[in-house]
């Protein structure tokens, strides 16, 4: 069967930006779609105005009697109680990376992945198609800027994904083509170390079959059954973008690469790539306070903290303009991993303000705080909440300063404090 094969649909965790997509594909398919979260958050806000039905709280009560698919996040329990009553009634549960992979047989399925990068590159992937006269249908894992989505319901037979390899959940998928922007230590709290991940990788390239592209750079060592592409035949100083910084030329070259041996026009993709104005939380550009120029990002490790450094000291040189980054730190493992990595990451900014640990997924042992990370960091202070850190912003930052807030936990929330 496929996914439109069902017309009553619930969601557990339908805020996450992955299973959202696919409550927003179901309903574009004529599917009545329900779904159930923890918390109002702005894109349940907005999937309930585009007419699903979202449940804040999980209760048995949530799960309609028509219910004939359920879909649920990898974070769920088995002791969720809407779970466990479709269970019982025989309705079919599959995890979101299972629908997602059920949906990649139905297209020509561009899967775009790797340890940092694969978000923008998603996009670019997807206005480079629209600029070569293609509509693809887009799962991505942010929202766009133009349209403020993470879904397109295209007309092509091209569908392009962000493929997460989070506990290895891309290999749920049947990708046609791979994009791969790097490889690197993370999600360390499931993956033992580096070979474990490479290994996951390799599992992913594997899928290919004959004709299919693996785009990657020269860096990435995989080998593939399909067609290994590296891109970095394409001159990166001929890489014209909307968006900022060098790691995204990078990846505009594997964009550039996958648009070429798919034989489409190299004028038409560059300019279709140059449209790309970037997605939410990746150095967006959040206005100004006071004077103060504004950006967020989602940025949490290391390697990505210092590349949307380095392209915010490209624009705002050092001298010229005061950096201050807010950095929330993700997860107390990936902060007790790497913290030597964190510490080394803000050579570039002038004060760091780092808040409290984001716990998400994890339980405090009190093996590791930011207090730590700020004993170990030049020019950083810790400061226990957002209202403290918009106290600092308003009586530090002016005209002249550069202000990002930086994590993958709720730190942006920090600009909605400011009117």
């Amino acid at each position: 069967m496929s996914l439109k094969d069902y017309k009553y649909v619930h969601c557990i965790g339908i805020g996450g930006i992955g299973l959202s997509a696919i409550a927003r594909y179901c309903n574009a398919n004529g599917a009545k779609v329900t779904g159930s979260d923890s918390g109002a958050t702005r894109i349940t806000d907005d999937l309930q105005s585009e007419g699903i039905i979202v449940y804040i709280g999980h209760n048995a009560t949530n799960l309609a009697q028509e219910t004939n698919l359920l879909i649920y996040s990898i974070a769920v329990k088995d002791n969720n109680p809407e779970l466990k009553l479709a269970k019982e009634r025989g309705i079919m549960c599959m995890t979101y990376p299972e629908a997602l992979g059920l949906l990649t047989k139905e297209y020509t399925t561009i899967a775009v992945c790797g340890t940092h990068g694969k978000t923008t590159t998603t996009g670019m992937v997807t206005s480079m198609l629209k600029g070569c006269g293609i509509n693809p249908t887009v799962i991505i894992g942010s929202l766009l800027s133009e349209g403020g989505t993470n879904f397109i319901q295209g007309d092509s037979e091209y569908l392009v994904v962000e493929a997460c390899e989070y506990k290895r959940s891309f290999l749920n998928l049947y990708p046609k083509h791979i994009v791969v922007t790097n490889i690197d230590e993370d999600h360390l709290d499931y993956y033992k170390d580096l070979e474990d991940i490479n290994s996951a990788f390799q599992s992913f390239a594997d899928k290919l079959e004959d004709g299919g592209l693996l785009i990657t750079h020269n860096d990435v060592s995989l080998n593939t059954l399909g067609k290994k592409v590296n891109a970095d035949v394409v001159d990166i100083n001929q890489i014209e973008l909307s968006v900022l910084g060098e790691h995204n030329k990078r990846n505009a070259q594997l964009v550039l690469a996958l648009s070429s041996e798919l034989g489409f026009s190299d004028e038409k993709a560059r300019a279709g790539l140059n449209a790309f104005t970037g997605t939410w939380r990746r150095l967006e550009y959040k206005g100004t306070q006071k004077g103060a120029i504004m950006y967020d990002d989602y940025g949490h490790h290391p390697r990505e903290i210092m590349a949307t450094l380095e392209a915010l000291r490209e624009k705002y040189t050092s001298g010229k303009f005061k950096l201050i980054v807010v950095f929330q730190p993700h997860l107390f493992s990936r902060t007790k991993l790497l913290l030597d990595d964190f510490s080394k990451a803000f050579t570039l900014a002038d004060k760091i303000c780092v808040l409290p640990i984001y716990a998400a997924r994890e339980k405090d042992d009190g093996s590791i705080s930011s207090h730590d990370l700020v004993e170990k960091t030049d020019n950083a202070i810790y400061m226990e909440s957002f209202d403290e850190v918009k106290k600092y912003i308003d009586k530090n930052c002016h005209s002249g300063s550069v202000v990002l807030t930086i994590g993958a936990g709720d730190v942006y929330l920090i600009h909605n404090l400011f009117v």
